[in-house]
């Protein structure tokens, strides 16, 4: 989650910075039996245990005993296994992928992990510990396992995207070395890593202003930039593994994109615009978030087209694809980052977030929104599509009263035609629930 500075509301009643034990992660709300979702295949989810959702706001961390970040492994719509994972919701959710066959899993540090006991900071944007981490972990029958874990490739790595031919593609902080490309062998270590200057259309020594995140096509030959949220900027990688521009940048597409994805045959790159402007004011006021659909220069003088554009919920961040690129989910956090203050607390959009189900047409990548629905929940930031396109699966960072402040959580939906279906069973895991990847 990119806000950087949105949002500093002097006032704001803090919650109890004291640390509380959990001793489990049941779900005590009667409203939402806590059991397995109805979803085919596997996932992993990612949390940041290190913050509550507000600390956005206030700067309160509410560390309680056993916060660890943790990648969980679900199995059939159950929580199956969990491995402590260091990670940050301080950044767009796209820090965890998976290898084309299932074997391993990589997850990256946006930023660092928090002091232990450490209940409070300034500006949970720029004070928790730089970021480097790469781990790589074997995912089994049940469990995780780190298999390599490596630091030094760059300065709070933003993303992490693995294409069908396993190359990887990791996007930093680093001026001059904005891309890092690896591979894994057999064992589930890092290999081939190489750094790249991107020399993308602006840098300086502002960080709003550097490489966001790097998406790879399916055939592993071309590269998406979001630079500073603005634009997108295409690369292609030729034989010798060097990366050039591919024409020129994108217009400004909106006032801050977020999360991008490839279609599958890589017609066209798909990014959500939370439609976010600075201020405090604007987090109050904004309207709804949209999702563009772009084309992919051919010329080294042209630049992207844009194909389709719709109107989703407020605040997408992250969105899933169909197995068969026919269908888009946006998770929509509306405006349930904002916190229990008077007059806040009744604010419009404030408690419940929204999925927005969209077509889209594979051939001409025009879309259009089918279905929304509402529900309760915190800064829930990832959704995915199961194997079948039937039902999906979303990261809520947290449930906004009670012991549910203390838990992430997994809500489950299904879709019948061209509606969307909330299922009436959710999964509790660690705190900090904001990033999703299917299994193969």
């Amino acid at each position: 989650m990119h806000w950087q500075g949105w949002f500093l509301l002097g006032g704001v009643a803090a919650l109890s910075a004291g640390c509380v034990s959990v001793a489990d992660f049941a779900h005590d709300d009667p409203g939402l039996a806590e059991g397995p979702g109805v979803f085919a295949g596997g996932f992993l989810a990612v949390s940041d245990a290190d913050m509550a959702a507000t600390a956005y706001a206030d700067g309160q961390l509410v560390p309680f005993e056993g916060a660890i970040d943790t990648l969980t492994l679900f199995e059939g719509g159950e929580r199956a296994g969990g491995i402590p994972a260091s990670n940050s919701v301080i950044s767009w959710p796209q820090v965890v992928d998976v290898t084309p066959d299932g074997r391993f899993a990589v997850v990256v540090e946006t930023r660092g992990q928090a002091p232990e006991g450490l209940r409070t900071y300034d500006n949970v944007y720029t004070d928790f510990p730089e970021g480097e981490a790469v781990t790589v972990l074997a995912v089994e029958a049940g469990s995780l396992r780190v298999t390599d874990t490596q630091t030094g490739l760059g300065d709070n790595l933003q993303s992490v995207d693995i294409a069908p031919n396993g190359l990887m593609v990791i996007a930093t902080e680093t001026p001059g070395a904005e891309l890092v490309t690896a591979r894994l062998d057999t064992g589930g270590k890092l290999v081939d890593v190489r750094t790249h200057d991107l020399q993308p259309p602006y840098r300086d020594d502002d960080a709003e202003q550097r490489v966001r995140t790097i998406h790879i096509s399916p055939d592993g030959r071309t590269l998406a930039a979001n630079i500073a949220n603005r634009r997108i900027q295409f690369y292609r990688i030729g034989n010798d593994g060097l990366v050039a521009a591919l024409g020129e940048a994108s217009e400004d597409l909106g006032r801050r994109l977020a999360v991008g994805k490839w279609t599958p045959d890589g017609r066209f790159f798909i990014v959500t615009d939370t439609n976010w402007a600075d201020g405090t004011l604007h987090m109050l006021t904004q309207g709804p978030g949209t999702l563009t659909a772009l084309t992919v220069p051919t010329q080294d003088d042209a630049t992207p087209d844009v194909v389709s554009k719709i109107a989703v919920g407020r605040s997408p961040e992250g969105f899933g694809m169909s197995p068969d690129g026919t269908r888009i989910a946006t998770i929509n956090m509306e405006r349930t980052y904002l916190p229990q203050l008077p007059p806040l607390a009744a604010w419009p959009g404030r408690r419940q977030y929204s999925v927005s189900l969209v077509s889209i047409d594979p051939e001409t990548g025009m879309m259009g929104e089918l279905d929304r629905v509402y529900t309760s929940g915190i800064l829930p930031e990832d959704v995915i599509f199961d194997e079948t396109g039937e039902n999906l699966a979303v990261a809520v960072f947290h449930r906004r009263k009670g012991p549910d402040r203390l838990r992430g959580f997994i809500d489950f939906y299904s879709i019948e035609g061209d509606t969307l279906v909330r299922q009436d069973t959710t999964q509790a895991i660690m705190r900090g629930a904001h990033d999703l990847v299917r299994l193969p």
